[in-house]
């Protein structure tokens, strides 16, 4: 569904009357959504008209909310056969699409065509020989505007930043001693890209300077 955040008042912070609505792409849980940010721009927030979805049906749908029709919006649909966790887009021209599952499996796609750039499956045994700490899970994906940087990470806190290539994973920096508990999250400086900063079931947040890997 679609809402004008415009229409909030100072007395009521509620929308009721969506604008639009998706219904026909997904059978299951919408589990995430993500517009697509203008290339080059230095305005936060900037998107384009090109809408990502995932759900727990397995599929990653790509609508054009330009388009005055569901059907006509609909331009891409990739079947990952596995619950999604996290999609969001990557490359030069944010013509890639990356997907994490609840199994911790990864793939990258060709949005625009719908086809797989490679499906790298359960990853975590290979990161954990990469990065020479047991992984347990995948946090997220980050693109720097060169690389898509992949996030992973242990039950004990510890965790590493992997840089993804079309066939091929590559530990670049561990990061250990700042949490206790699982990190689900983190967000990266758009200044730097080596300022991050994590969060994690230990109510911690942490921050972290690449440069120093520490």
């Amino acid at each position: 569904h679609f809402f004008d955040l415009r229409n909030l008042s100072s007395s009521s912070q509620h929308v009721t009357t969506p604008m639009g609505a998706y219904v026909d792409a997904h059978t299951e849980e919408v589990t995430r959504v993500r517009f697509q940010n203008v290339v080059g721009s230095d305005i936060l927030n900037d998107t384009t008209s090109l809408l990502v979805s995932s759900s727990e049906d397995g599929l990653a749908c790509i609508h054009d909310t330009s388009q005055p029709s569901e059907e006509e919006a609909l331009k891409s649909i990739m079947n990952v056969q596995s619950p999604l966790r996290d999609v969001n887009f990557f490359g030069p021209a944010l013509e890639g699409l990356y997907c994490l599952t609840g199994s911790e499996t990864m793939s990258v796609w060709h949005h625009d065509s719908a086809q797989r750039i490679c499906d790298f499956g359960d990853v975590r045994s290979t990161l954990s020989n990469n990065a020479g700490v047991e992984i347990n899970y995948l946090v997220g994906c980050h693109w720097d505007g060169n690389e898509l940087n992949l996030m992973a990470g242990n039950t004990e806190g510890d965790c590493a930043i992997f840089r993804v290539d079309a066939n091929s994973i590559a530990v670049k920096a561990t990061l250990k001693g700042g949490h206790k508990a699982s990190i689900r999250s983190f967000a990266v400086s758009s200044r730097t890209n080596t300022a991050i900063v994590t969060g994690g079931e230990d109510s911690r947040l942490c921050e972290w300077c690449l440069d120093d890997k520490k």
